[in-house]
This record gives structure tokens, sequence and C-alpha cells, in this order.
């Protein structure tokens, strides 16, 4: 699997407007309600608020791994908010997020998400990475910038 399968134009919020955890959550559901990903996003706002308030998602370094199970997804589903001021989730190191990757999983499978964001984190714990995807300015930007993250992994692995 390669991060540019599930991360692109349509799944690009930046930036992101919300300035707070749960209206960020709020704004990702709300995009995949207009790609037509979701009926509603009232449960599951609802629902990953809750997992929020019991236990942060935020990773550290600027990012946080929202994820929840949905009856409406057949396949992971995801979304990345990208916010250049920063948005506090409660991270173990106190700093502010710029990345959020929300993940739905369906239920029949709902650890998919896992191997999507280990992947994605290889590729985010780059400093380089991270200051390019952050001095974006638009979702094709971030796009050309994942892809070309992909293809250094494809021609890695043709190395070993």
């Amino acid at each position: 699997m390669k991060l540019s399968d599930k991360i692109n134009q349509k799944t690009i919020i930046a930036p992101i407007r919300a300035i707070n955890r749960n209206a960020s959550i709020e704004e990702i559901l709300n995009h995949l309600v207009q790609n037509n990903t979701l009926i509603s996003n009232s449960k599951l706002l609802e629902y990953i608020e809750n997992i929020e308030k019991l236990n942060s998602t935020a990773a550290g370094k600027g990012v946080a791994y929202p994820h929840s199970v949905s009856i409406e997804v057949k396949d992971l589903e995801v979304i990345l908010g990208v916010s250049d001021k920063g948005i506090d989730y409660s991270a173990p190191d106190g700093q502010l997020c710029h990345f959020i990757l929300l993940t739905l999983t369906p239920l029949d499978n709902p650890n998919k998400h896992r191997k999507f964001i280990t992947l994605f984190r290889t590729m985010i714990d780059n400093p380089n990475i991270r200051t390019r995807l952050l001095d974006s300015i638009s979702c094709q930007d971030i796009c050309k910038i994942i892809e070309e993250w992909d293809l250094e992994q494809i021609d890695m692995d043709d190395l070993e």
C-alpha cells in the first residue's frame, strides 16, 4: 500500500480552518460527508470526541491520529488535515498538532488503519518532509510531496 493510494486532493484539507481539537474532527468528518463517503457524521463525531476525552490520539511531533470504525465504510478511508497554526490535541510532548490524519475502518477489519498510520508516521518523521508539507500552499503540492515519497520507497524496495 502507498500513502498516495488514499491521500489525494479529495482527501486533504489544507489549511484546516478549525482552531481546536473537536472542531477539527468535525471539519474532517464534514469533508467525508461532502465527499459522499459518509451520510452523517454526528454519531462518529460523538464517538471520536469521547475517545479523545479518555486518551488523546496525538502522537507527538505535531501529529494526531483520530480514528474509528464505521458501518458506512467498506474500506479504509482517510482524511489528512493540515494546520499551519497548529491545534491543541493534548499531545504528550506538548506540541500543537499540524497534521491530523483521521482514519475510518470497516467493522469487519477494525485494525486496517494501523499499517497505513505506520507508513504515514515513517514519512512524517522525516523533518524535511514535515517542513515541506507545512510550507505547501495547496493540496496539489501536498499530493506531489507524498507521491514523491511513495516513489522513493518503491525505489528503496528495489534496492533490497
